[in-house]
């Protein structure tokens, strides 16, 4: 099989998801839940110090982020499999490291992986927003912004960056470019749930295309914190989804010990608005599913990879543990 021709050198390397790596026939083994999106990773040393990210300042060598493997592979390689697999998949997403140095490649590749003919999301850290116009010419649908943490304490413990200069770029890149910027954020961080769930309506008043929803994952360099409170993030989910549809406020909701109590509408109207489930599925870009990015297959599902079951969703609804009468569901 001949490789497919590209700009870019032989040498030049992505790393691919390993689950992307499966359906694209590089890897030998099974997915239990296929990825619906294929993920790709441009990283050649990121200068970004977030603390919960094992190749953060630079350390090009792990071969995880959260806790997915990223194996990789010659650019023209994952190209022409893609070509060649490309029924399995819906949509491609490239992350990219924050690495001034590497904008230039990076708006090549994402002029290469456009030829595939999906659509096409690329990832930038916050720093790196003067780039997005770039990277929207050469062919991105959207583009991520790992905004993370949902407040200045958290963003500057975590991210070792200046939340004002860094917020106010990402605002801008929002209202620059309507239903073109997504933006990711973790729970887990410290930001509290009345202060996350402020910071997700703040965001789609200011009309970011979606809310990619990450639970907070720890890793050798940051086993003192823990998993997010799971009843925590299935309200934040809740939230998400019900403001996205406007069909929830934050002015809505019912506060008691600094937690969402009730959703303020009757149970049967918020089951009605929960019942698809897509609520407590992964968020984010259409079609993104990150299968186990942030859970073990065989532990609690934070972020759900597929459609849930009937079971599933009823036992969501009772984690969300509102005081009212849906824990009788």
């Amino acid at each position: 099989m001949k490789e497919k021709e590209t700009t870019q050198n032989i040498q030049e390397k992505l790393r691919v998801s390993i689950g992307t790596a499966v359906e694209l026939g590089l890897e030998n083994a099974r997915n239990i839940v296929a990825p619906t999106t294929a993920y790709l990773l441009l990283d050649k040393g990121c200068l970004g110090q977030c603390s919960f990210c094992p190749r953060n300042n630079g350390n090009s060598k792990e071969l995880k982020l959260s806790r997915i493997l990223w194996p990789e592979f010659s650019l023209p390689t994952v190209l022409t499999n893609l070509d060649n697999f490309s029924n399995r998949f819906r949509r491609i997403c490239l992350q990219t490291s924050y690495n001034p140095d590497q904008e230039s490649l990076i708006k090549k590749i994402t002029q290469d992986l456009t030829q595939s003919g999906k659509p096409l999301c690329v990832t930038v850290h916050p720093a790196q927003t003067n780039f997005i116009p770039s990277l929207l010419e050469s062919g991105a649908e959207k583009v991520g912004i790992g905004l993370d943490a949902a407040s200045k304490r958290t963003y500057e413990k975590h991210k070792g960056r200046p939340w004002e200069n860094d917020f106010e770029a990402v605002l801008n890149s929002i209202k620059s470019f309507p239903n073109k910027i997504g933006i990711h954020l973790i729970f887990g961080l410290g930001d509290s749930e009345i202060d996350f769930v402020k910071m997700i309506q703040f965001l789609h008043q200011a009309g970011c295309s979606s809310i990619a929803l990450f639970a907070f994952t720890p890793t050798e360099k940051s086993s003192v914190m823990k998993p997010p409170d799971l009843s925590a993030y299935r309200r934040i989910q809740a939230f998400r989804h019900l403001n996205y549809k406007r069909i929830r406020m934050f002015e809505n909701l019912v506060i008691m010990d600094e937690r969402i109590s009730s959703f303020g509408i009757p149970e049967s109207q918020l089951i009605e608005a929960l019942l698809n489930g897509e609520a407590f599925q992964t968020s984010g870009c259409p079609d993104c599913n990150r299968p186990f990015y942030n859970e073990s297959p065989r532990g609690i599902a934070y972020n759900f990879p597929r459609p849930l079951s009937k079971e599933e969703f009823f036992q969501a609804v009772k984690e969300m543990d509102l005081k009212s009468n849906l824990n009788n569901f």
